[in-house]
């Protein structure tokens, strides 16, 4: 029987402003990480979806957005729903000191796939699978 991924399942809501960016995340939090993933061009969008009441496990926002940025966003959620985790992702090295300082989670671009798993692992409370020890059976057998 095949294991699911991790965070198989989870509802993940990705806002990004660029439509290219907002699509390659979707599609590797869909393939990769196995979740249902929800899409907003700008964090009005977003909001309106948290406000129609739509299942979100967590929200992965880009910090830079014309109007709302992704500190906002963050502030907007937290006041709606204080538990739902948010993760903020930039280009910007400035803005992950400032995210952080602010207690926030930050994700510098460009993203790893294994970067962000454990970051939404983490931030759902999530435990990751190990990956193989080079000297287990199965590695060991997989380079014969």
């Amino acid at each position: 029987m095949a294991q699911h991924h991790p965070l198989h399942g989870f509802v993940v809501l990705v806002v990004d402003d660029d439509a290219d960016t907002l699509d390659a995340l979707a599609k590797v939090l869909g393939e990769v990480f196995d979740c249902r993933v929800l899409s907003a061009l700008s964090a009005d969008e977003a909001l309106h979806m948290i406000d129609s009441g739509s299942h979100i496990d967590l929200v992965f926002s880009d910090v830079v957005m014309p109007g709302k940025d992704g500190m906002t966003l963050f502030q907007q959620v937290h006041r709606r729903l204080p538990n739902l985790p948010v993760v903020l992702g930039t280009g910007r090295n400035d803005v992950v000191e400032l995210v952080n300082k602010g207690g926030w989670v930050a994700l510098l671009k460009p993203y790893s796939i294994d970067g962000l798993e454990a970051v939404f692992c983490e931030q759902l409370g999530v435990k990751r699978y190990p990956p193989p020890h080079p000297s287990s059976p199965q590695q060991m057998a997989a380079n014969s």
